[in-house]
């Protein structure tokens, strides 16, 4: 073990990327395929709907699972033949897997001691990480009297004591309700710009995703559909899924398409009368109902037949919350600029 291998200040230095090649895993008529790279300090989501993969791919990555074929390396160093605890890659579980036996700082302590880090230097370490994760303090406090915010952050510390070449994270925050789930997502953004080591974080929470990743790798059915960063994935997705996942916008059946569809993002298509102009069409619809959402007004209407689509279609306009709500049935007036408009790789069935 290098010198003071143990202390947070040291992952800058250590740290190196992420590589996975080839990995596979097949469970009956299901398996999973994995190649990513993942750079030192960049924080790859791994997202998608529940069952297609992420977990699974996790556990591959960290060895909880023994893979079919495949490599790991941290840097140039191939560990897929290591068992876990040999791989340096901390993983938080999505129940955080904490010891009830074991005080806070007993728990962060836990890899520094596997590792046979000296006590003194094993305090410095444990009084550093909760430093970093806002609770200075908290070593002798017993893991049940803590809330699920600190919960979450401790487990967070511990995965760091150890200066992982990689950090592993399963939906950390899905058990917490929302309010708290943001507070820890922007926390979060802040712990992750103190380490360098390369982390794979999994969520099915798109929001989550596009705040958290430097880059996002959407899963579906064992295998990754589309990979890019947060803001190119949600204005100019390739492909269907990624579309609808992401709530990016208005996935249509467009006219002579078979694999391809129409793909309108929210803000192509706007309210109110416009004048007609190049790249800018000016239609009408009718009014099929409303709701808010909390920060906006959601309007319903029917769209008409139109060069792209050869049905009328059902759909749902973004407003903002002032916006006069208009009578069921009533003529609503929009326009949609043409320059938006993508055709994106349709769904298989």
């Amino acid at each position: 073990m290098p010198p003071n291998a143990g202390s947070l200040d040291v992952i800058s230095r250590i740290s190196s990327a992420l590589e996975i090649r080839g990995l596979k895993k097949t469970y009956g008529s299901f398996s999973v395929s994995l190649d990513l790279k993942v750079d030192e300090g960049e924080t790859l989501v791994l997202a998608g709907p529940s069952g297609s993969g992420k977990t699974t791919a996790l556990n591959l990555i960290a060895g909880l699972t023994s893979p079919d074929s495949g490599r790991v390396l941290i840097g140039d160093v191939d560990v897929g033949g290591l068992p876990p605890w040999k791989r340096n890659i901390s993983m938080v579980f999505q129940d955080l897997a904490l010891f009830p036996h074991l005080d806070v700082g007993g728990n962060i302590a836990y890899g520094l001691f596997i590792r046979k880090v000296r006590r003194n230097e094993r305090r410095r370490i444990i009084e550093e990480a909760l430093e970093t994760v806002r609770l200075p303090g908290y070593a002798s406090r017993r893991v049940h009297t803590l809330s699920g915010g600190e919960r979450q952050r401790v487990a967070i510390a511990r995965a760091l004591a150890v200066s992982p070449g990689a950090l592993l994270l399963d939906e950390p925050f899905s058990s917490l309700d929302l309010p708290l789930r943001k507070e820890l997502r922007a926390e979060f953004l802040e712990i992750r710009s103190r380490s360098k080591a390369p982390c794979v974080f999994v969520t099915h929470d798109r929001e989550e995703a596009i705040m958290l990743g430097s880059r996002i790798a959407l899963m579906k059915a064992g295998r990754i559909v589309e990979i890019g960063a947060g803001k190119e994935l949600f204005l100019s997705p390739k492909t269907e899924f990624t579309a609808r996942f992401l709530g990016s916008g208005h996935v249509l059946q467009a006219k002579g398409q078979d694999k391809m569809k129409l793909f309108i993002p929210h803000d192509a298509i706007h309210l109110g009368d416009s004048q007609e102009a190049t790249g800018r069409k000016t239609f009408s619809a009718v009014c099929q109902g409303s709701y808010y959402n909390g920060p906006n007004l959601i309007i319903k209407v029917l769209l008409p037949a139109s060069e792209h689509s050869a049905e009328q279609i059902p759909m749902e306009i973004i407003a903002s919350p002032r916006t006069n709500i208009p009578t069921l049935g009533s003529v609503v007036h929009l326009w949609v600029d043409e320059s938006l408009l993508r055709y994106v790789k349709a769904d298989s069935e």
